[in-house]
Formats: structure tokens, sequence, C-alpha cells
């Protein structure tokens, strides 16, 4: 009986050392630790008035990368985007281009975590919108296990005030 017990124990004894050990980093992480990885879209929405509404890109799909060395890229796209007639890479009539345009978002450059405020800030380098190239985007972070969440701070489009609310899940094999 002795025997069986140290045998049983063992086992039961390393399973809660793995446990602990793999649910401690996470807990003692910093945010921007918490961040570095890739993350694959879940959902992008936006808030009118207080009233969450499907976000422009309506259905879409998309990945955001935080390397380590403070690099950031954003990217999403709507999943019904039309393609072009031609194969021609730089071809496309000029409805096709603006249509390309109004169904993308993205933009890459380098970041900033600040823990206190719970945000992390986009220092944009490239963009699809050349207003956003050379400036700045903020967004509030909320850390959900394997998903985050990041929330801009109200902006103008169409011209109505909206918050964009976009929920990535760590992206995995």
């Amino acid at each position: 009986m002795r025997a069986w017990t140290s045998c049983m124990l063992r086992p039961i004894a390393m399973l809660i050392i793995v446990c602990i050990t793999s649910v401690a980093p996470a807990q003692g992480q910093t945010l921007k630790e918490r961040l570095v990885g890739t993350w694959k879209l879940v959902s992008a929405t936006s808030l009118v008035g207080g009233a969450e509404e499907p976000g422009p890109l309506g259905k879409t799909t998309g990945l955001l990368t935080y390397s380590a060395d403070g690099y950031m890229c954003a990217n999403q796209m709507g999943l019904d985007r039309p393609k072009f007639a031609t194969p021609d890479f730089r071809g496309g009539s000029v409805q096709e281009k603006a249509l390309a345009f109004e169904s993308f978002v993205g933009y890459c450059g380098r970041y900033e975590v600040n823990e206190e405020e719970r945000s992390v800030v986009h220092s944009v380098v490239t963009s699809w919108y050349p207003n956003w190239t050379g400036t700045t985007q903020k967004r509030f972070v909320e850390v959900m296990g394997d998903r985050i969440k990041l929330t801009t701070p109200p902006f103008l489009s169409n011209g109505k005030e909206v918050i964009g609310v976009i929920v990535w899940e760590r992206a995995t094999k």
C-alpha cells in the first residue's frame, strides 16, 4: 500500500507544480510582455452613441503582431472583399481600387505600453490611410486570458463620433 501511495503522489505533485508554474508567469507579466506575439481578429465593432454596431468593414479577418523589440503591425480586411478583374498587380479600375481601400485597414510602426493606464500607443510609420502616417494611435487594453480587447478613444467616422472595439485572440499553430 505504501509503495502504491508513493507512486501515486509523485505524479499528482508534478501535476500541481506544472499547473502552478504555467499560471504564475501570466500573473507576474507586464502588459507589454503579455501583448508580445501574434493575435487573430475575433470581432470588430463600433460604439456609436453608446450603442454597439457592426464595424465599418462588416465581417472581417485580420492579424495583429507585437514584437519584443517594440514594433507592431495591424491588418484587418473585410471577408467579402472583391478581387480585381485583372491579374496585373498595379491594375484595377478606379472603382475596384476605391472598394479595396474601403475594405482594408492596415498600419505598422513602433509601440509603447503605459502599464498604469493599461494602454498602448502605436507610432505609425506606414499606413493604408495616409493621414495616420507619422501619427500616434492610442488603444486602451483589456487582457482576458488568451484574448485582448483594444478600445480606441472617440474618433470621427462618417460624421459620427465612434469608439472602436476590437477583440483579438492569441494565434496558435
